[in-house]
């Protein structure tokens, strides 16, 4: 396994934790519900995924396997 593959798989599983920290905490009840009328339920709820989103999206472009011909 190659270090940028390693740091793939870290993503990886920081995006896992950070997904389970965000679902704990929109599940506490603290703050707004999602159907409060000013938005701000839903604001809560797409910052509490957006982090582990874009983890998630560097660990799996991180993890790909190097196309052949291409320099690793």
């Amino acid at each position: 396994m190659s270090g940028k593959q390693f740091g793939g798989f870290a993503c990886l599983a920081l995006a896992a934790i950070a997904a389970t920290a965000g679902a704990v905490s929109l599940t506490k009840g603290d703050g707004p519900a999602a159907d409060d009328p000013s938005g701000l339920g839903v604001s809560r709820a797409i910052g509490a995924f957006l982090v582990p989103l874009l983890l998630l999206i560097a660990g799996l472009w991180l993890f790909q396997k190097p196309k052949p011909g291409r320099p690793a």
